[in-house]
């Protein structure tokens, strides 16, 4: 256990973590690795707590989302969000997870301390080792908490070129990762090729990486100057998009699960403030270099 715990920085926001048990240990070599501050922040934007609980009792709470697997997924967990007086409770059931039977953080409203409650399976005598954003956990905690810092997060690929930032959405299987490679090859950074953080930061909308469940990344961010709606095609092509089309077309691949109405109003109102400053594109595409060259000439 790090007595003194450790800060994370995520696209500009600031998460200290420290474990309060001897039973749970946070894993700083893996995907936070490259995130990891190099000194105790004084004053964090998140306090993560974390304790390990015999059982969580969540009987006076309303059940709003519950995350399960499609007919075609094979999933060793589900997920719930759960609605409480000026709380919203994030929870995880696993299913195979060797070590691990549940958990669930606690966010309160106005504090910026999140309490993560973790329900092992066994009993052990070496301590638990876990990464601080457990999928499918850090997700939803990102989500949540990016909110309360004008933070959107989305499904999409982004790259940067040239002090400008590019990003690529659309749905599973639409050529987002094939979007990124073909720019890399181009000698473009690839930002991420699946999840993205979105942040009005004065005049710009900043688009930045996170760490990922299953690998880790050197932190990345660019000046976003444009939004890609892919669609595949024989003919390259780009078609400029505006007003409620744009809208209407880019809100469905940003992920939300908020459920009362400030939260709601808060992101379609994020989402309007990035999308005024950002202009929208369709783009259809067939996976050569051509169409790299085409966005590179276009003028923002």
């Amino acid at each position: 256990m790090n007595e003194k715990g450790f800060t994370i920085n995520i696209a500009g926001v600031n998460f200290q973590c420290q474990s309060f048990s001897p039973k749970l240990q946070l894993n700083i070599h893996g995907s936070v690795r490259h995130y990891l501050f190099p000194e105790i922040v004084i004053s964090p934007d998140y306090l993560l707590e974390y304790y390990v609980v015999e059982a969580i009792d969540l009987s006076g709470y309303q059940q709003v989302f519950i995350g399960e697997p499609e007919a075609n997924e094979t999933l060793n967990y589900k997920w719930y969000v759960y609605s409480g007086i000026g709380q919203v409770i994030l929870k995880v059931d696993f299913t195979e997870h060797p070590k691990i039977r549940t958990i669930a953080a606690f966010i309160t409203n106005d504090s910026s301390k999140v309490i993560l409650q973790f329900v092992l399976k066994t009993e052990t005598e070496n301590p638990v080792i876990i990464d601080p954003l457990i999928h499918p956990l850090g997700s939803l905690l990102l989500l949540y908490l990016m909110q309360r810092k004008n933070g959107l997060l989305i499904h999409a690929s982004a790259v940067a070129i040239d002090d400008r930032a590019f990003l690529f959405t659309g749905v599973s299987g639409i050529g987002k990762s094939t979007m990124a490679r073909l720019w890399g090859e181009c000698g473009a950074q690839i930002l991420n090729d699946d999840r993205l953080v979105l942040r009005p930061i004065g005049d710009e909308i900043m688009v930045y990486n996170n760490p990922m469940p299953y690998y880790a990344q050197y932190p990345r961010e660019g000046k976003l100057k444009a939004i890609f709606l892919l669609k595949q095609s024989p003919e390259n092509y780009i078609k400029p998009l505006s007003g409620v089309l744009a809208y209407s077309r880019v809100l469905g691949n940003f992920i939300q699960q908020f459920y009362e109405k400030q939260m709601v109003k808060d992101h379609l109102g994020l989402v309007e403030q990035v999308l005024n400053k950002v202009k929208v594109f369709e783009v259809g595409f067939k996976p050569d270099h051509d169409i790299v060259e085409m966005i590179k000439k276009m003028k923002f």
